[in-house]
């Protein structure tokens, strides 16, 4: 009790205008200038390097007991040489997020050997310019219970951290790939992709690696279900449609709704694109990204997401491995793009498969469950889509038992960042 007082105390006081040796928090404040005459934009990364709880062991969430999210935090940190000495009991079981893309020896596991990553490496509770309010569950504490989701989430993070710093670093490194060509990369699905974006967004900017970046910032955005304060509903860290970001090695990442821009010009992006097959064999951004791409699209990365009905989403991916995404690969083009597709992650709902169902849930229903036995959505949309076949790759979540992971208050879906987002961002980076 006293560690966790003492602890609350301390992240409590930290002001973002103090950085003292010895601090839960280093906050570094960092200038970026954009490359075509934008404002300069000012942002403070906090940094973590040592966030300890107490010394006793986290549970996971029993299942069958709406609320009960176990004991105060176990020992964790971020963004030390030696990531392996601390919480040598991983809450959260190992999983292998697959990867496929029709070759032998793709399957990753967990990689937590000792490595030097950056002390700078990490973001957390709005730290990071692309951090959208409702998925920092750091942000959003109410209470205790919503502590032991962040430091679960956290956790997750920090065991997975090597790898995560493996991945970036094999991409930004100038040492490790001196010829690569930069590539443009168009995403779009919906706010589960989305997350996946802000997620290599974040932690590039950590490393220091962004040159450029657009967000477009809504200036209402609907507060987190469950919220007991909501302190930001518009701005910046509420919510956005579109954004962009070069790197500093060239590399460019533009994400997109792909339910479209109805009001502004530009709909379901699904369509344009096939529209675009259909009439030249080849498709492009489209006139919505954040900012202009320096070029023509290297990679295509697709998710569908959790908002059709099971009818409606067999009939998407169909048309999309059909009319865009095997015309593509039957094409010579040198410049067809690379077709990458992100599974939608599995929903831990306290439902019959886990999923959100229609209509209105009852509190009971809304509680994550920490495993579901099958993930329907994934399923599906790996039925339909093959590596090699209609797609070049497919990254799989494969987290069934990751619910602990969840934002919670009523968010079953969407995970706490930092956390198994970003797992999965650092394997689709190395897709690129």
């Amino acid at each position: 009790i006293a560690a966790f007082i003492a602890f609350f105390l301390v992240t409590n006081m930290i002001d973002e205008r103090k950085v003292e040796d010895g601090s839960a928090l280093h906050l570094l404040r960092n200038e970026q200038k954009d490359s075509d005459q934008h404002n300069h934009v000012n942002v403070t990364a906090s940094i973590i390097s040592n966030v300890s709880f107490s010394d006793k062991k986290l549970k996971l969430p029993d299942g069958n007991k709406s609320g009960n999210h176990g004991d105060h935090h176990t020992n964790y940190s971020l963004a030390q040489n030696d990531v392996n000495s601390i919480a040598t009991k991983p809450i959260i079981p190992n999983t292998s997020f697959r990867i496929e893309d029709g070759t032998e020896g793709n399957n990753h596991g967990d990689h937590n050997d000792n490595v030097n990553i950056p002390v700078t490496m990490g973001y957390y509770n709005l730290s990071c310019p692309f951090e959208m309010y409702k998925y920092s569950c750091a942000a959003m504490q109410d209470n205790e219970s919503d502590e032991q989701v962040t430091a679960a989430s956290m956790q997750y993070y920090q065991q997975h951290l090597s790898e995560i710093w493996r991945a970036f670093d094999s991409v930004f490194n100038d040492k490790i790939n001196p010829q690569q060509k930069p590539k443009r990369i168009f995403m779009t699905g919906d706010s589960l992709l989305r997350q996946v974006f802000i997620s290599i967004a974040c932690n590039a900017f950590s490393l220091n690696a962004v040159e450029r970046s657009e967000v477009q910032w809504r200036k209402k955005w609907p507060c987190p279900e469950g919220l007991t304060k909501c302190t930001i509903a518009g701005g910046e860290h509420s919510g956005f449609d579109a954004a962009s970001v070069r790197f500093t090695n060239g590399m460019e990442i533009h994400y997109v709704p792909h339910s479209g821009f109805r009001v502004t010009g530009e709909g379901d992006v699904l369509q344009r694109m096939k529209r675009q097959v259909d009439d030249s064999g080849e498709i492009d951004f489209g006139t919505k990204t954040a900012f202009p791409p320096s070029g023509p699209m290297d990679v295509l990365v697709y998710e569908l997401g959790a908002h059709r009905k099971p009818r409606k989403s067999r009939e998407m991916l169909n048309s999309f491995a059909s009319d865009i995404a095997m015309p593509l690969m039957r094409s010579k083009s040198e410049q067809r793009p690379k077709i990458v597709y992100v599974t939608t992650p599995t929903a831990h709902f306290n439902t019959t498969d886990g999923q959100h169902m229609s209509g209105k849930m009852g509190d009971e229903q809304k509680q994550c469950v920490d495993r579901v036995t099958h993930n329907p959505r994934a399923e599906l949309e790996k039925q339909i889509l093959k590596a090699g076949v209609n797609v070049d790759a497919l990254l799989d979540y494969d987290d069934l038992e990751l619910g602990a992971l969840h934002v919670h208050k009523g968010d079953c879906l969407h995970y706490c960042m930092p956390g198994a987002v970003d797992v999965v961002g650092a394997r689709l980076l190395e897709l690129f």
